[in-house]
């Protein structure tokens, strides 16, 4: 059961004409009713709309295997999908005067002044030869890592407790406790060596989490209420937060993981959920828990070139800045599909892309751990945002083949071009 009888022409409470009805988008949902028939996930939320149009939400499936029907309002961890969300939080305060894109991090976090960098292999520091940028912390470019890295840096972070979004509070065999909040976090990163020397290279890292201390220390204000006040609460994102309150566990959904011998409950979704527990370490980097309908509401307010219903959230030139590829002349993002470049917390697709039937060049946007994905096309004017909840994000290819399939329906529609 689907339940599309209620999602049809549902709103993000946009005014304007309403999109093809959810029967017009036979690809989009054959790909979510294919994945749940399969067993693949439990459920599954797709939202497609244009600039000036209330969304579609397709849907799919169930909260958890065996439980109510997820639809629009159904929480997700959106995990990296905060990034452009604290991005734009960012760029609001360079817009503001406060900061500045060039600007050394060590201005607002001394710590992190002097700087070493590990040479492999035998593991010797240097001291890092440019200093750390606002600029590399939004684009990746910093030298920082991972502890989902594979890396010796990577393995550094486990040991250490560096593993900001992980919701972790016990530390497994031979690590130190997990960081207690940004602060803390701080402190233990700035002891730690970068990979490389900042702004030489890209390394999806912690860069984005570190940006809400910067952010909490400029605007004087907790993290979390920053977002709140200056993006989520003009939005009308009422579902958007750092933890789920105990009136609105009962729409979390599961999340389960992949392992050789089929799924693992991770966390099931209810009060007992780490995220249901505090938000003491806001990660800007991937703490947010959303819902396709209020998601549907910050990529719409981005297709708008930020702004919605009033709600100015990025001035015009700020907004073109924030979705520009920041990155330092020469580096690109070498990712499954080409070689692209990276904006305030999201990736700006580059001309030369080689997936075919995805968004064009000049279109941005991001993905999540547990399979959760938008993207934002200003060369056709439409969004999408998938909803899944599953780790490994990447076990299955569902990230290509939602964009394949919206596409592939937007070109029957004829709102796309055949070059597609």
């Amino acid at each position: 059961m689907h339940r599309r009888a209620l999602i049809t022409g549902l709103a993000a409470s946009a005014a304007g004409p309403a999109v093809a009805a959810p029967a017009q988008w036979p690809s989009a949902q054959g790909l979510l009713d294919r994945y749940v028939a399969e067993r693949k996930v439990p459920g599954a939320v797709l939202t497609v709309a244009g600039a000036d149009e209330q969304p579609v939400f397709l849907t799919a499936g169930a909260l958890d295997f065996s439980g109510e029907c997820c639809g629009p309002d159904s929480l997700f961890r959106i995990y990296s999908m905060t990034k452009p969300v604290t991005g734009v939080a960012a760029m609001q305060l360079i817009e503001d005067g406060r900061l500045a894109l060039d600007q050394p991090l060590a201005d607002i976090l001394p710590a992190f002044r002097d700087m070493k960098v590990m040479s492999e292999p035998a593991l010797a520091l240097r001291p890092a030869t440019t200093p750390i940028r606002i600029r590399d912390l939004l684009t990746h470019t910093a030298g920082f890592s991972y502890h989902i890295h594979d890396t010796t840096l990577g393995r550094i972070y486990a040991a250490r407790g560096i593993k900001p979004g992980s919701r972790q509070t016990a530390p497994l065999a031979g690590e130190q406790p997990p960081v207690r909040d940004l602060e803390d976090f701080a402190q233990r990163l700035a002891q730690t060596p970068l990979d490389f020397d900042p702004g030489t290279n890209w390394q999806y890292s912690v860069g984005l989490d570190l940006m809400g201390l910067v952010i909490q220390r400029v605007s004087g204000r907790p993290f979390w209420e920053v977002v709140r006040e200056r993006i989520t609460g003009p939005l009308g994102m009422t579902d958007t937060d750092f933890m789920v309150p105990p009136e609105k566990t009962g729409r979390l959904t599961a999340l389960y993981s992949k392992g050789l011998e089929g799924w693992r409950l991770s966390d099931p979704g209810s009060a007992a959920s780490p995220f249901a527990r505090d938000r003491d370490l806001p990660s800007g980097g991937g703490g947010l828990v959303s819902t396709a309908r209020d998601y549907a509401r910050f990529c719409q307010m981005l297709l708008r070139g930020g702004a919605l219903e009033g709600a100015r959230i990025l001035r015009p030139q700020t907004f073109q800045l924030a979705t520009s590829n920041l990155l330092p002349p020469g580096l690109t993002v070498a990712l499954a599909d080409g070689a692209n470049g990276y904006g305030a917390g999201m990736q700006v697709v580059l001309p030369g892309l080689t997936t075919p039937g995805t968004e064009p060049p000049g279109s941005f946007g991001w993905s999540g751990q547990a399979g959760t994905t938008m993207w934002v096309d200003p060369v056709n004017r439409v969004y999408a945002v998938l909803m899944v909840q599953y780790l490994p994000g990447g076990a299955y290819p569902i990230y290509v083949e939602a964009r394949q399939a919206v596409y592939r329906d937007l070109l029957a529609q004829g709102r796309v071009s055949s070059a597609l």
